[in-house]
């Protein structure tokens, strides 16, 4: 635990001095304004050339106001002097490597002058316990808007759950161009269930050496899910939903789950495909045809399934970004365990973690800036031979979060 502590005070030690750097790199900048508006119309042209690729996305905004500095609290904002045009974010460290992924965030919205606070955790449970913190659901309910490393106690993750009322999960699943991989391009986005399915925890024994789990489906929460599904698939001009379900085994639950699916799909018949395919078709086609998958949606543990192989297209399942949905916020973050064995190797892959970072500012109305960072990654990726050691490559962590901050400074 000292280990860690150290840890993470060395790496708030490095951010602060770097966003001082760039801070300083910024006011020479000021001497020579005009050709500073004049790379920044180079960026946008080269960032809008990138909108059709696998990462680059969306171009950036173009109304997006000027950024000032990223900064960062522990204690949260000064309510009496917020300025309305900086967002204020919950950060979770987490577990095992998590405050390695948080500082690269950190890092390179250092770089990238992307204006949030930072509410910084890091512990996130209560004493002695394995309650969320009081001080963290406050930070949640306040800021509605959250990012956080891995977190290795389960029960800590389902009280979350329950507590947030998180009912989907959201995973965005790209190939990086200039990663060699054998499934091609590809560009699918997983929604499973959080709240019922395999995943609801009852469970009870029998008799015995007679155990028993419960399936829940309810109508409520089947609907909820699928009305969540077309609209973001609407949202984000997607032309085709499918769910994968096992109906033809479990008749009355995931019978239930497809009804309810297909009474939202017929509301938007000439807008979105619709299709349905046993979890196993599903499975063998985003393996044997990856460019023909959209949006995947399933039960939860279905959907555990399948995005932990879209993860694994990618690279690695840790390279996949997400998000949890609830009504009363989102939380950032990517498939990746704490690693507790890399603790303060600098060996992890932050890659995942800065996309779900990058998602999170599209959310925050920051496209200029979740351009920017995605551009910077994809640029990496292609134009150069930088990569982790789990793919392959020999750079560390820190090395890696360099180069893109580099990338993002010289533009």
């Amino acid at each position: 635990m000292n280990i860690v502590r150290q840890l993470r005070s060395g790496q708030r030690r490095a951010v602060l001095g770097l966003c001082q750097r760039y801070a300083s790199k910024d006011q020479s900048k000021d001497q020579s304004k005009d050709q500073s508006k004049n790379q920044s119309k180079n960026q946008s042209k080269d960032c809008g050339k990138l909108q059709a690729s696998s990462i680059c996305g969306k171009s950036p905004g173009k109304s997006g106001e000027p950024s000032t500095d990223s900064g960062k609290s522990d204690k949260g904002p000064d309510k009496g002097k917020a300025d309305p045009k900086r967002k204020m974010v919950t950060m979770i460290d987490g577990d095992g490597v998590g405050a390695e992924l948080t500082n690269a965030v950190l890092e390179v919205c250092c770089a990238a002058k992307v204006p949030i606070d930072w509410d910084i955790f890091h512990e996130h449970k209560a004493p002695d316990s394995e309650d969320v913190s009081p001080e963290v659901l406050e930070s949640l309910h306040r800021n509605k808007v959250s990012i956080r490393g891995p977190i290795k106690s389960h029960q800590w993750l389902d009280k979350l759950r329950k507590e947030l009322k998180q009912f989907a999960y959201v995973s965005v699943c790209q190939h990086l161009e200039g990663h060699e991989s054998p499934y091609g391009k590809f560009d699918c986005v997983i929604v499973r269930d959080e709240f019922e399915g395999e995943y609801s925890g009852i469970e009870h024994r029998v008799v015995p050496g007679v155990l028993q789990t419960i399936k829940v489906s309810t109508s409520v929460g089947s609907t909820r899910l699928a009305k969540f599904v077309f609209d973001y698939a609407l949202k984000e001009k997607r032309k085709k939903i499918t769910v994968a379900h096992k109906a033809n085994i479990m008749q009355l639950t995931d019978g239930n789950f497809l009804e309810a699916m297909h009474e939202e799909a017929d509301k938007h018949v000439q807008e979105v495909r619709f299709e349905e395919r046993y979890l196993d078709t599903v499975c063998l086609n985003m393996l044997m045809k990856p460019e023909t998958n959209d949006v995947l949606v399933s039960s939860s543990m279905y959907g555990d399934v399948i995005s932990t192989i879209a993860g694994s297209m990618m690279g690695g399942i840790g390279m996949c970004p997400g998000y949890a949905v609830s009504s009363k916020g989102l939380m950032y973050n990517c498939q990746i365990k704490p690693l507790q064995e890399m603790v303060g190797k600098d060996l992890v892959n932050p890659t995942g973690f800065l996309l779900a970072a990058v998602l999170m500012l599209r959310e925050l109305k920051l496209d200029d800036h979740a351009a920017k960072i995605q551009c910077a990654i994809q640029s990496l990726y292609r134009d150069s031979d930088v990569r982790t050691q789990d793919l392959g490559g020999e750079a560390k962590c820190s090395e890696f979060v360099q180069k893109v901050c580099d990338i993002l400074t010289s533009e």
